[in-house]
């Protein structure tokens, strides 16, 4: 198409999609039709904000800019390199579990499973509640975790690790609302499980939900931290911990980092509520990992 040329390099992303749909001679509702076709449910008051300015693509955003670009009948890349280099790289879809350092095994696990549903569905709130037996062991985690869809899509994976010693087989998520819990996979050897949380109903493109579920594990063996691993950035995170009254910590940190393996970048010193929770709030949590580890007596 001619805007392929000349001065076109230098246009914003807006200015491009707007000047590639007025050429494709195609309206919002039918530009909407044919990204549906490719099975991206995008409204057309999205397509329009992204063609005024208004709004930018959200992130994991590159699938739906790729049909853009077809269907638009332009060059490969041709929209998307126009994002913003800090956005670009936030579209851009990235190794699965990368801030982990056993991404490899839960990659083979999501494999067995639907790996196309892996960020379809990205977090944007969760609370969780981690109750430890008299033992020090985890009992179960109470979870509730708001979602956005990047992508049409109707489920959530979820993750969990037991400890060393841990039987993985044992562990079981648990479907409270708003969800069922569809095909799960473990790997015994590292106490890995992945599942689906299946939503009511399939989501479109920036819709939202709530899902409730909890996750058993019946560990015997005192646990010394437990952290929440983040993909995508997320505007709140809350954790908390509550210990048994026969088993109290004698001290219990809050600590963050960029990866699983490398250092702190946050740590500080939590006090336990007289009910014995130890409490985190995360107003912003960016990619990578939130947690709390304590010392027994």
């Amino acid at each position: 198409m001619s805007s392929n040329g000349g001065d076109d390099g230098r246009l914003k992303f807006s200015d491009a999609l707007r000047t590639a749909i007025r050429e494709r001679g195609l309206s919002l509702s039918r530009l909407r039709v044919h990204l549906a076709d490719k099975g991206f449910d995008v409204g057309t008051a999205t397509l329009s904000t992204w063609q005024s300015g208004a709004r930018v693509p959200r992130d994991g955003s590159v699938g739906v800019l790729e049909a853009l670009e077809e269907v638009l009948d332009v060059p490969s890349g041709w929209l998307v390199e126009r994002l913003e280099p800090a956005r670009l790289s936030a579209v851009r879809p990235r190794r699965p579990f990368a801030v982990v350092d056993e991404s490899d095994a839960l990659a083979r696990l999501l494999g067995t499973l639907d790996g196309a549903a892996h960020g379809q569905l990205r977090t944007t709130g969760v609370a969780e509640e981690v109750v430890l037996s008299a033992t020090g062991g985890l009992a179960v985690k109470h979870v509730v975790q708001a979602v956005q869809a990047v992508r049409s899509a109707d489920r959530l994976v979820i993750v969990h690790q037991t400890e060393p010693d841990g039987d993985i087989a044992a562990v079981s998520p648990e479907a409270i609302g708003g969800c069922r819990v569809g095909r799960v996979a473990r790997d015994r050897e590292r106490g890995l499980l992945v599942a689906e949380l299946l939503v009511d109903r399939r989501l479109a493109v920036d819709e939202t939900a709530v899902l409730r579920y909890d996750v058993h594990d019946r560990a015997t063996h005192p646990m010394t931290e437990y952290f929440r691993f983040h993909e995508w950035p997320v505007t709140h995170h809350s954790l908390e911990v509550r210990f048994d009254p026969a088993a109290l910590p004698v001290r219990v940190m809050e600590f963050a980092r960029k990866t699983s393996g490398s250092p702190d970048i946050v740590r500080r010193e939590i006090t336990l509520s007289q009910d014995r929770r130890a409490q985190v709030v995360v107003p912003a949590a960016e990619p990578g990992i939130v947690g709390i580890d304590w010392q027994w007596g």
